[in-house]
C-alpha cells in the first residue's frame, strides 16, 4: 500500500483513542502541577526581600500562566488525544453566563458577610498610610489573581483532571476525587514552604475549595464558573486578609464569617442561578 493512501475511518479512530490509563493520566498532570509551582516559586526566589511586592507577584503569574496553559495542551493532545474545545473552558460568548454565576456564588454570600461584621462592629477597613499604591495595587490585584491562580488552577483540576474523571465516574465522584488531588496538591506546596505545621489549616481549605468548585463545575458545565468563583474569592482575600491594600480590624472573625458563607452557600446560590440541582450520576463521554 502507497504510505500516502489515506487509513480507513476506523483505523484512524483506534489510533486516535489510544492513550495511557486514566490513573496515569490524572497522576501526570497533578505532579506535573506540583512542579510547574515549585519553578514559580523558584522565580519568586529570583526577587530580593521579604513577602511579596507587585513586581514578584507579576512575575508568578506570568510564569504560571505561561507554563500552565502549554502543559495542559500537550496533556489533551498526547495523553488523552482528545480536543481542547472537551474541557469546556469555552470562548467568551458561552462562557461569559457562567462567568458571572460563578462569581455571585462566592460575591453574593460573601459581601453579605462582609456587611454583617461592619455592621455590628466585628470588622472595620482602612487604608493604609501608602493609600495611592495601595489602590494602584487593587486595580491590578484582580489581574494577577486570574493569570496566576483563577485560570492556571481552575484548567488543570475542574478543566483536565475532572474532564478525565467525568468520562469514566459519576460527576459526584469526579467531584470528590478532584477535590482529593486539588487539596493534596495545594497542601503539599504549603508544606514545601512553611513545613508541616500549616497542613491541619490548608488541607481542608483546599478540600473544602476543591468541592465548591467541582459542584460548579457540575451545575454549569463548563469551567469559567470556576473561574469566576475563585477569582473573586482569592481577589477578596488577599485585598482583605494579606495587609498589603487594606489595614483590616478584626480580621479573624472577618475569616470566620464573611469568608466561610460563599463556601456554604454558593452552591445554593449558583443553583438558584442556573434554575438546576446538577446531573449529579452522569458520565459524560469525552468522544476521540
Amino acid at each position: 500500500m502507497d504510505d500516502r493512501t489515506p487509513l480507513p475511518p476506523d483505523t484512524e479512530v483506534r489510533a486516535h483513542a489510544r492513550r495511557p490509563p486514566l490513573v496515569v493520566r490524572v497522576v501526570a498532570v497533578t505532579v506535573a502541577a506540583f512542579l510547574i509551582w515549585q519553578v514559580v516559586g523558584w522565580v519568586d526566589s529570583l526577587f530580593p526581600g521579604e513577602g511579596t511586592t507587585t513586581l514578584n507577584h507579576t512575575a508568578n503569574a506570568v510564569a504560571a500562566f505561561a507554563l500552565v496553559l502549554p502543559a495542559v495542551w500537550l496533556a489533551r493532545r498526547y495523553l488523552d488525544r482528545r480536543s481542547w474545545r472537551g474541557l469546556r473552558l469555552t470562548g467568551l460568548r458561552e462562557g461569559w453566563r457562567p462567568f458571572l454565576v460563578g462569581a455571585a456564588a462566592w460575591a453574593l454570600p460573601g459581601t453579605a458577610g462582609i456587611a454583617l461584621c461592619v455592621a455590628v462592629g466585628w470588622s472595620a477597613f482602612a487604608l493604609p498610610a501608602s493609600g495611592s499604591d495601595a489602590m494602584a495595587g487593587l486595580l491590578l490585584l484582580p489581574v494577577l489573581v486570574l493569570l496566576f491562580k483563577a485560570v492556571p488552577e481552575e484548567l488543570i483540576f475542574r478543566g483536565y483532571l475532572f474532564r478525565n474523571l467525568n468520562a469514566a465516574l459519576g460527576a459526584w465522584l469526579a467531584v470528590g476525587i478532584q477535590a482529593v488531588l486539588f487539596a493534596l496538591w495545594g497542601s503539599a506546596i504549603w508544606v514545601v514552604d512553611g513545613g508541616w505545621g500549616v497542613l491541619a489549616e490548608r488541607l481542608p481549605l483546599f478540600l473544602g475549595m476543591g468541592v465548591v468548585l467541582g459542584c460548579l463545575r457540575v451545575l454549569t458545565g463548563n469551567v469559567w464558573a470556576c473561574v469566576g468563583f475563585h477569582l473573586v474569592f482569592q481577589t477578596v482575600a488577599q485585598a482583605l486578609l494579606n495587609g498589603r491594600y487594606l489595614e483590616v480590624q478584626g480580621a479573624d472573625t472577618l475569616t470566620a464569617v464573611a469568608f466561610l458563607l460563599p463556601f456554604l452557600l454558593g452552591v445554593p446560590t449558583a443553583m438558584l442561578l442556573t434554575r438546576t440541582t446538577g446531573r449529579w450520576a452522569e458520565r459524560v463521554p469525552d468522544p476521540a
